[in-house]
């Protein structure tokens, strides 16, 4: 009879532990974006049929599913600007990260166009099929001799416009 019991009891705590739902497994560990490839001292080129377009040159760049991040970066691209023949856009940063046509560059940025235009900041946002850079940190800059200080950046690549909030600009003229 005590067998008989047992066996009832162990078959009952064998349905109820076949019903009770296990715990989910932690899906965070999947999700976890690890690099798919990663390289050191690397430079890319980038051309059309005429010239090349871009070189990017970077310490490390870490390529994952969604987005790539460079370290200690330097882009060096084409303008297309119709007053000066051969402009150069130089673009250098810290990190620099990219998903899409969007690129964000972080920590001790730096801008230049030739020898005319120069802007440091601490994050610059470019979008490189509409060629518009923005910010909303602080930043300084020249343009010619001029010296530009202010926030909120819009400089528009294209068009050749540049904006800014809180903006103080000193014209430096000759007697």
């Amino acid at each position: 009879m005590v067998i008989k019991a047992f066996t009832y009891i162990l078959l009952i705590v064998a349905i109820g532990v076949y019903f009770i739902p296990i715990d989910k497994v932690d899906s965070s560990l999947d999700e976890k974006d690890i690099p798919l490839v990663t390289f050191n001292d690397s430079t890319m080129y980038t051309l059309n049929e005429q010239t090349t377009t871009k070189i990017v040159n970077s310490k490390k760049v870490s390529r994952y599913k969604t987005k790539d991040i460079m370290y200690e970066g330097d882009f060096i691209l084409k303008a297309n600007d119709k007053k000066i023949e051969n402009a150069t856009d130089y673009i250098s940063a810290n990190v620099i990260i990219k998903k899409n046509e969007d690129f964000t560059f972080l920590d001790d940025v730096k801008f230049r166009r030739n020898d005319f235009i120069s802007l440091d900041t601490q994050e610059l946002y470019y979008n490189e099929k509409t060629q518009i850079a923005k910010n909303s940190v602080p930043f300084k800059g020249t343009y010619y001799n001029h010296k530009i200080d202010g926030k909120n950046l819009y400089l528009d690549m294209k068009k050749e416009i540049i904006k800014a909030k809180n903006s103080h600009f000193e014209i430096e003229t000759t007697k």
